[in-house]
């Protein structure tokens, strides 16, 4: 990624696609956190809906928004819905945007990219979960060669529970790494804790808390550190 220390008095967009509300926050929290002073943060959530949680309360649409929100102001952001009232993001289709028309899924993020500019882009890969693939292949779709504009940079995030699987569409082979302080991992931690209660997974399991921690310590010693986030260059312009 771009040498973060020289662009300071000239703060580049970062621009973060999320399939579902936590998405960022357990791929890339220790990143928003290391970095929320030198970048300016743009959120792009695309599906939200009353979807039952077997490992927790039921949740209506709106306890999910109002998690998502207090996570961007957590970290100062800019949360993108789009420019048409009547349709207007985060669509009320999560765990359905197979059944979504890409190419209305491609034209909303076009839409956003065009509005914000984004230096760089964070985006889920693909995996077993349909709309991680969906929201993926439609990041891609919408940054093609011929597309009005293109970014500098582009990064695909690590989720443990996707990359983590015997499938061979979820294989994650990083190159790039943020390094992260036990107090920057505390406070990745400490914001999934407070913005997601509804996400916490009891111990043992990829999103607990321990699970998180586990996961960064592993990622971590492949780029000899305590912690860190792993992310797959998709594209860089130097």
């Amino acid at each position: 990624m771009t040498p973060l220390h020289m662009l300071i008095e000239n703060k580049k967009k970062v621009m973060l696609i999320e399939p579902h509300s936590d998405d960022g926050i357990i791929s890339a929290g220790g990143f928003l956190q290391k970095y929320r002073k030198y970048y300016e943060y743009h959120f792009l959530l695309i599906a939200v809906s009353d979807l039952p949680l077997y490992h927790n309360r039921k949740m209506t649409r709106q306890d999910r928004l109002d998690e998502y929100e207090a996570y961007v102001n957590n970290f100062n952001g800019n949360w993108y819905r789009g420019s048409d009232p009547d349709n207007q993001l985060p669509l009320d289709m999560d765990s359905k945007l197979d059944t979504y028309p890409r190419r209305f899924l491609v034209r909303h993020i076009e839409e956003a990219i065009e509005e914000i500019k984004p230096d760089i882009i964070l985006f889920s890969g693909p995996s077993f979960h349909h709309d991680h693939t969906a929201v993926y292949e439609a990041v891609i779709a919408a940054t093609r060669p011929t597309a009005r504009f293109c970014p500098l940079e582009m990064y695909v995030l690590e989720n443990p529970t996707y990359v983590h699987a015997s499938n061979p569409m979820t294989q994650f082979h990083p190159d790039t790494y943020v390094i992260l302080s036990r107090e920057e991992l505390a406070l990745k931690l400490e914001c999934f804790k407070t913005c997601f209660p509804s996400q916490i997974r009891e111990d043992n399991n990829y999103l607990s808390c321990e699970g998180i921690k586990s996961w960064a310590r592993y990622r971590g010693m492949e780029a000899r550190s305590e912690y860190a986030e792993a992310f797959k260059t998709y594209l860089r312009k130097i």
